[in-house]
C-alpha cells in the first residue's frame, strides 16, 4: 500500500510508544501553538498555514455516496483506529445507518 494511504496508526505505532503530543492536521494552527508552549519554542514562528479545507459534513456524504456498499466497509475496517484515534466519526463522512450498522457486524465476527 502506498504509504500516502497507509493508516496513521500503523505508521506512528501508538501503542509501542507513548507520545507526549498527538496534534490533528484540521487543528494545525491550534496545535502548533500549544506544542511550541509545552516544548518551550515561544520564539519559534512559522507561517500561518491554511485552515481547513472548507468542506462540510454534506460534501463528505455527497462524496463516499458513489463507493459501493462494500468498499465502504473495507475502508471502514482499514481506518478504523484512526478514526477512534483522532476521535473522527464516520457518520460525519458516510449517510448511510443501516450500512454502518452491518459493517460493524462484519467487524465482529
Amino acid at each position: 500500500m502506498d504509504y500516502h494511504w497507509q493508516p496513521y496508526s500503523t505508521i506512528c505505532q501508538v501503542c509501542r510508544f507513548k507520545y507526549n503530543f498527538i496534534g490533528k492536521y484540521e487543528m494545525f494552527n491550534d496545535h502548533f501553538n500549544s506544542f511550541r508552549e509545552i516544548a518551550n519554542l515561544s520564539d519559534w514562528n512559522i507561517e500561518k498555514r491554511n485552515g481547513p479545507s472548507g468542506l462540510t459534513t454534506y460534501d463528505y456524504q455527497r462524496f463516499y455516496s458513489a463507493l459501493p456498499d462494500d468498499l465502504i466497509c473495507q475502508l471502514i475496517r482499514l481506518y478504523d483506529q484512526d478514526f477512534r484515534l483522532f476521535k473522527y466519526r464516520v457518520d460525519d463522512y458516510i449517510n448511510r445507518p443501516t450500512l454502518l450498522e452491518n459493517c460493524n457486524q462484519l467487524k465482529t465476527l
